[in-house]
């Protein structure tokens, strides 16, 4: 189990990466700035209900500021180790993804599999740093600001995510994408 230092170390990297302020984290949980600080700084120690909050504010896993972490700078995620993920889009469409790299506390970027049925769209919010989308079947749409493009089988896509974008399956099949997503962090971290 990490100290509260640790889990608060956590807590403000996770916060950094997504480049978020105290007081847009406190307004996402519903906690104060104040106690958020307070547990980055590891002047505290989270109750569950908080680091519930806090990793719901971050778009994060509880388990993830509270896990045994390896330090290695070396990172292998084997087939086993991958983790699946479902969302759902704005008519309630499961949409599935499978992470293909770990999440390391120093790492700024991960790659994904999003698996897509005919008509899902995955609408993602802005923030730091840019994306490379690879379309390994079917046909996808990127939008991106004004920009609209459409991949097919074997074509690539880069763009920068600060406005945030939206993938959209328009084909006739179950569409997959490799997405690598490499993140900015603030100055100074």
């Amino acid at each position: 189990m990490p100290t509260k230092e640790e889990v608060g170390r956590r807590v403000r990297l996770a916060r950094f990466r997504r480049d978020l302020t105290l007081k847009e984290v406190a307004a996402r949980s519903g906690m104060s700035a104040t106690h958020i600080s307070e547990i980055e700084r590891g002047k505290t120690s989270p109750t569950i209900g908080a680091l519930e909050r806090i990793a719901g504010a971050l778009e994060e896993r509880p388990a993830h500021f509270v896990e045994e972490q390896v330090r290695s700078l070396v990172v292998l995620t084997t087939r086993k180790d991958r983790i699946k993920t479902f969302s759902c889009d704005a008519d309630d469409r499961v949409i599935e993804a499978e992470l293909l790299t770990k999440n390391v506390p120093w790492g700024m970027s991960t790659i994904a599999r999003h698996i897509t049925e005919p008509g899902d769209s995955c609408h993602r919010e802005g923030s730091l740093g840019e994306v490379v989308a690879l379309c390994q079947r079917g046909m996808v749409r990127i939008t991106v600001g004004e920009d609209s493009v459409v991949l097919r089988e074997g074509d690539a896509l880069q763009f920068p995510m600060d406005q945030g974008y939206v993938s959209e399956n328009i084909g006739d099949e179950r569409s997959e994408c490799l997405v690598i997503a490499a993140f900015v962090t603030r100055k100074g971290w």
